[in-house]
This record gives C-alpha cells, sequence and structure tokens, in this order.
C-alpha cells in the first residue's frame, strides 16, 4: 500500500514545488499511513478468508485459519489499527478525510469478497490500493486536478494488478481446487500477453502524468522507462506454473516500484535546485 501513496504525494509535491525537508515528512507520514492500511488490509483479508486458507498449503498456517489467533483477538486489532488510519486522515485535511472516509471501506474492506464473486480480484485490489492517489494530491495540493490523479491512479492499479497476478500464481492449484477465483487461475497460459498490457498502459499513463506535472527527464528515465522495462522482463522471464519463481518475481516488484519513487524526488530536488538560481 505504501506504493499508491508514495507516488501521488511525491507528484504533488513536485507540483507545488514543496520543500525537501517536508516532502521528507510526508514521505515517512504516508509510509506509516501506509504501513497501517496494509495492516488493516490482511487482518480482513485472513478473516474473511480463514475457511479458504486451510485449504490452501502457503496459507493454512496463517494465524486466524490455523486457530493461533481467535476472531475476536483479531477484532480488536483491526478496531485499534482503524482507528489510528482514521486519526491520520483527520490530520490531512477535510476533503483528504472525506475521500479517506469513503475510499478505505468501499474499496479495501470489500477486496476479499471479489475472489467469490468475479476472476479478476486483482484487478479490483488495484482500484482498491489506488484511492490514495487522490487523497494525498488533494492532501499537499488542496486540489483536484482529473488529469494527473486518473493517469498516476490508472498506472498505480496497473502496477498494483500486474504483480498481485503474479503473486497469485503461487497458489493456481489449491485455487483451484477450493473454488477461489483470480487472475491467475483465469489467464492460464495467456497470463504473460495480458500482463504486458497492464505494463504497457501503466507506461502510457505515467508517460503522461510527467508531461501533464511537468516532469523533466530523470523522472522518465528513472520513474516511467527503468520499471516498465524490468516489469516486462519479469513478466516474460517467470515461469507461473513455479511457486517459487513466482514469489521472487513479486517481492522483485519493489524494485520498480522504488524506482519511480527515486525518480520523483532527483526530478524534484533538480527543478528546485533550478528555481533556487
Amino acid at each position: 500500500m505504501f506504493w499508491p501513496f508514495a507516488w501521488g504525494s511525491l507528484a504533488a509535491s513536485y507540483h507545488v514545488a514543496l520543500p525537501m525537508k517536508e516532502v521528507v515528512t510526508n514521505t515517512l507520514f504516508y509510509a506509516l499511513l501506509g504501513t497501517l492500511v496494509h495492516s488493516a488490509g490482511c487482518v480482513i483479508n485472513d478473516m474473511l478468508d480463514r475457511e479458504f486458507d486451510r485449504k490452501v498449503e502457503r496459507s493454512k498456517n496463517r494465524p486466524i485459519a490455523s486457530g493461533a489467533v481467535t476472531m475476536l483477538e483479531a477484532s480488536v486489532l483491526l478496531t485499534v489499527l482503524v482507528a489510528a488510519i482514521f486519526y491520520m486522515f483527520s490530520t490531512a485535511g477535510p476533503t483528504a478525510l472525506l475521500l479517506g472516509l469513503v475510499g478505505l471501506p468501499a474499496c479495501g474492506g470489500t477486496y476479499p469478497l471479489m475472489k467469490r464473486w468475479m476472476y479478476w480480484p486483482s484487478l479490483y485490489l488495484g482500484f482498491a490500493a489506488s484511492w490514495a492517489v487522490p487523497f494525498t494530491w488533494v492532501a499537499i495540493t488542496g486540489e483536484f486536478d482529473w488529469g494527473m490523479i486518473l493517469n498516476v491512479g490508472v498506472a498505480s492499479c496497473c502496477w498494483t494488478c500486474l504483480y498481485d497476478t503474479i503473486y497469485a500464481c503461487q497458489d493456481k492449484k489449491d485455487d483451484e481446487k477450493a473454488g477461489v477465483k483470480s487472475m491467475a487461475v483465469r489467464l492460464g497460459d495467456g497470463i504473460r500477453p495480458a500482463l504486458s498490457v497492464f505494463d504497457a498502459t501503466f507506461f502510457a499513463c505515467l508517460l503522461w502524468a510527467g508531461y501533464l506535472n511537468g516532469q523533466h527527464l530523470p523522472f522518465y528515465v528513472m520513474s516511467v522507462i527503468a520499471p516498465f522495462l524490468l516489469c516486462l522482463w519479469h513478466i516474460w522471464s517467470f515461469d507461473h506454473n513455479d511457486p517459487r519463481d513466482s514469489w521472487k518475481k513479486f517481492t522483485a516488484g519493489r524494485h520498480g516500484a522504488a524506482l519511480v519513487c527515486a525518480g520523483l524526488v532527483v526530478d524534484h530536488y533538480c527543478n528546485l535546485v533550478s528555481l533556487a538560481i
């Protein structure tokens, strides 16, 4: 969950030429918020999927599925996490607070249910995670710039969907037996071309977002081209029938996401230097 927060906040910071000290402070704030949101999502997922998890080899030993943690204990933890999240929302301004109040339960709280109803839960997860983009943009700029919000949001959605689908390849056989729907199951051997479409959409949206935001060369090289090529290599080199390789490529996805952040930070710093001259 950190990456959508980071991409949105860093793009917005560049837009208003925020001082680097404030950029660092905001990034730490959103790193904590993203961690809390991710933790709450994991608790909700494990609570709702406890019966499914018991049928899947990789997840059968999760705390709730194995009985190590009771539903009551999980509910208490979830309450604490949600309280902390909404407190942090309240510090981001009234409009951002409203976006958080609507977005978190409507998107993040319903994701675990999607794998029961549709074969595209990873796409829904991408949509759910990307509400962080309008939240951070409005919190920092105080305005809705739909061109930026939509392009960065769609790029984030595609990135999340792509790597979550790679992640889901670990459980394809068990998911089919348990009746769990996933894009990995649905796409089968056609997974590489499908994921390549998501990667191309990520590239196009981030490229256009850079143009709209007045970004410069460091952004295009580090935040757009490098992650796109890295992701493309992951797609066409991983063995989607090998759980270990799927996990390896999924975890490697953070390198591309970090490159997006690095390009935004470098471009921001260069822009501040040029403005000071």
